[in-house]
């Protein structure tokens, strides 16, 4: 079975974390992706709260992080036990052809790009002289106690989308001859907030 797309979702405490917006984004990218064929649509919470790989890592594990994997008609579930990590030196990339628009689970795209990254921890991808994503999540840059977020991201990520609700970031457009104006970089996706 092919499952061409995926959601990754943060367990906390045993606490889904952004799952309205991840079953939103999973139904978007449905209706994009099988445009022209009938799908069927799956409730991500009911998904998880059967699901019993995740039952049997809540009870050992602070933070778990859920893979669905899915098609238009199926799902597959993985869990794993998730330790954040730090990322502190960055490699800026041009990629100007990049497109990855929906969470693809084919990521060829973002290996070729690693390959660039020399000894750096991870990767800025510039698309057309502007700050767009890293290969694993939404970036936010800090200036002067605030916390901005390019207007260009690849992928429109659950925890930017929150973090813009509530007004705990701001977008701005950030090109490749602005990064070093900012005194911190960071990574947002499910698996890390701010």
């Amino acid at each position: 079975m092919q499952y061409p797309l995926f959601e990754t979702i943060a367990i906390e405490q045993g606490k889904i974390q952004n799952i309205q917006l991840h079953q939103m984004r999973y139904e978007h990218s449905l209706s994009l992706y099988y445009a022209n064929r009938a799908y069927r649509i799956f409730d991500l919470e009911k998904i998880l709260q059967k699901s019993t790989a995740l039952l049997a890592l809540q009870s050992q594990h602070n933070l778990i992080r859920c893979r669905i994997n899915y098609n238009y008609d199926s799902y597959q579930i993985q869990c794993f036990p998730y330790m954040r990590k730090h990322y502190h030196h960055f490699q800026p990339i041009i990629s100007d052809n990049i497109d990855y628009q929906l969470k693809y689970t084919d990521r060829h795209i973002f290996d070729n790009l690693l390959k660039q990254k020399n000894n750096c921890d991870e990767i800025i991808i510039i698309k057309n002289g502007c700050v767009t994503d890293c290969s694993i999540g939404n970036l936010i840059f800090k200036k002067d106690e605030q916390w901005f977020t390019p207007d260009t991201p690849l992928l429109i990520g659950t925890q930017r989308t929150k973090l813009l609700s509530e007004k705990k970031i701001k977008e701005r457009r950030i090109r490749l001859e602005d990064i070093g104006d900012f005194e911190e970089i960071r990574i947002i996706n499910a698996m890390n907030p701010l």
